[in-house]
């Protein structure tokens, strides 16, 4: 059998509704899938209420899962509506040679040079979420003790914005408490910024596009173009970030491409070939779902 499960919210539930006729899956409650013995796929969206237990459980199992979330480019309540979908990840980490053309056509970024006179280092720590799910709440202390060592420039600490607390309740799902942090994301002078160091945030993305130079030493959609050492604070690798982009643009689906199944024909590399645009998915600016 294959499974959809439910995210009891109706803004992110029509991804995973979408994803789950795409594979032929009935949607059901996280319980569901833990109970079951008959799973070969599931497919979910985020770590909350419950959705981590069916990720560590398919992990534990061998069972195929598809990680659904925030896209690496368009925001998800814009037009088209994009997600991110990852096959037994939580994000892309690798390159593997797909064309330019879904970049180029749709996300459209205008790729800067690297700039090699910035003052600061951009230091992102990871969300409370992903701190609790992959064992990075002492992540920041680590990091800033390796950095202190190595560099004399300012370290300038950028929390996620509305990153809430994250408590695990009673039945052992990760749940979102308070947010201390409510103030919306402010725009960085990235001519001014060294590198930016990171856990998994995809902020990478946004720097790399502005010429800035960066570090990860955990999944990220850009480690294969990042330092992994910190300890090389002064010497960040400078390398064409176009390969990583070309392959994240084939890692992200609007909701007609989870739907229809083009998602699992890339995800699974059954795709015979990559279809133009035109073909197989919608122009940016086209609403294809009220």
């Amino acid at each position: 059998m294959y499974y959809g499960v439910r995210t009891s919210r109706s803004a992110t539930e029509k991804y995973v509704e979408a994803a789950a006729r795409g594979m032929n899956a009935n949607v059901v409650s996280y319980r569901r899938v833990l109970n079951s013995n008959d799973c070969k796929k599931v497919v979910f969206m985020g770590v909350l209420r419950g959705t981590h237990l069916v990720y560590k459980w398919a992990e534990k199992n061998k069972k195929d899962f598809y990680y659904i979330d925030r896209p690496y480019w368009g925001e998800s309540r814009g037009t088209p509506y994009w997600m991110r979908c990852v096959k037994n990840q939580h994000v892309k980490t690798f390159k593997d040679n797909k064309p330019d053309d879904r970049f180029k056509k749709t996300f459209k970024d205008t790729i800067k040079p690297f700039h090699k006179n910035g003052r600061y280092v951009l230091v992102v720590p990871p969300s409370n979420a992903m701190a609790e799910m992959f064992n990075g709440k002492k992540w920041l202390d680590n990091t800033l003790k390796i950095l202190k060592e190595n560099t004399d420039r300012e370290l300038i600490i950028r929390e996620k914005p509305f990153n809430p607390d994250t408590v695990v309740d009673t039945q052992g799902r990760l749940q979102p408490g308070n947010s201390k942090n409510k103030q919306p994301a402010r725009p960085f002078e990235w001519d001014k910024v060294h590198a930016v160091v990171t856990f998994n945030s995809s902020i990478t993305i946004k720097a790399l596009t502005n010429g800035v130079p960066c570090f990860a030493n955990f999944d990220n959609p850009c480690i294969p173009v990042c330092e992994q050492d910190f300890a090389k604070i002064e010497t960040p690798m400078y390398e064409d970030p176009r390969p990583v982009f070309n392959s994240l643009a084939y890692g992200q689906f609007t909701q007609e491409e989870f739907r229809n199944g083009y998602y699992l024909e890339i995800l699974d590399g059954t795709s015979k070939r990559f279809p133009t645009a035109e073909e197989r998915w919608p122009r940016a600016g086209e609403v294809i779902d009220g």
